[in-house]
């Protein structure tokens, strides 16, 4: 009896996956919703296992080549599977560099070499919003496009009652951070990433602005990268879209270690 309580208190439902930030809509369509804390994008499941194995094969696990949290856009509202659906979820589309399917690759490359079965289906991006029962028809109409970005990569144990708790953390910084009000500290690699990061802080202040970035500009350097993010402005301006009327975004930042923090101010 006391060898059974072990092995089943050893065994737990795991999967690997970054926790996402978005501004969320408060108006979902009816379905049984995960909680924003608990939404997250998987990159290999693995099911009912021993906890204690794969936490010892974690330290020797590929750990992410990013130190700041990719940033993406959700671009569309797909139910799985698609015959019979029930899940439903929203598309991740990276904004600019794909490095999350580089790295869903190296993971499970890593976790088949030690012998853990991972689905083959080719790696789709998605984050569960919600579970059946739900009407697809009305989560489709109503879904809008929203920026978003990945943060710290988590072992997660899934539970029945929609709930995915980090069990194991590998830590990442945030693209921004809205440190008061219209003010956002930039993190990035390059410059080329914190340019892709500051469209992004501005899509969460104004999500309409979605449709003027630009993912595909190379900047020269950041001064070149301000006049494109008023340029976009400008755009958006023309058409209507005024959630954000200006920013101030400064010619240097600081640099440290191989990082770069910069600083974007909205006006209002």
């Amino acid at each position: 009896m006391t060898i059974m309580n072990r092995f089943v208190s050893d065994t737990k439902r795991l999967f690997f996956g970054f926790e996402v930030y978005a501004p969320w809509p408060e108006d979902l369509p009816d379905a049984r919703t995960l909680k924003a804390k608990h939404r997250h994008l998987t990159i290999a499941f693995l099911g009912d296992t021993s906890y204690k194995q794969i936490r010892s094969l974690i330290p020797k696990m590929p750990k992410p080549p990013f130190r700041v949290g990719p940033a993406a856009v959700s671009d569309a509202c797909l139910c799985l599977p698609r015959r019979d659906p029930r899940v439903v979820t929203w598309h991740v589309n990276p904004f600019g560099e794909d490095t999350i399917a580089d790295y869903q690759k190296e993971v499970v490359a890593f976790l088949e070499e030690k012998g853990y079965p991972i689905d083959k289906r080719e790696f789709l991006k998605h984050i569960t919003l919600g579970r059946s029962p739900f009407k697809e028809k009305e989560w489709k109409k109503n879904f809008r496009p929203l920026p978003l970005y990945l943060k710290n990569l988590h072992l997660y144990e899934s539970f029945k009652d929609l709930r995915y708790e980090p069990i194991w953390t590998h830590d990442l910084l945030p693209p921004f951070k809205e440190v008061k009000e219209g003010v956002f500290h930039l993190h990035g690699e390059s410059f080329q990433q914190i340019f892709l990061n500051a469209q992004i802080a501005l899509a969460f202040k104004c999500p309409s602005l979605l449709p003027f970035l630009d993912p595909h500009y190379q900047v020269r350097n950041l001064h070149d990268g301000g006049i494109r993010l008023r340029a976009i402005l400008n755009k958006a301006h023309g058409k209507g879209v005024i959630g954000v009327p200006d920013i101030i975004f400064p010619d240097e930042g600081k640099q440290e270690g191989g990082l770069l923090t910069w600083e974007l101010w909205v006006r209002s």
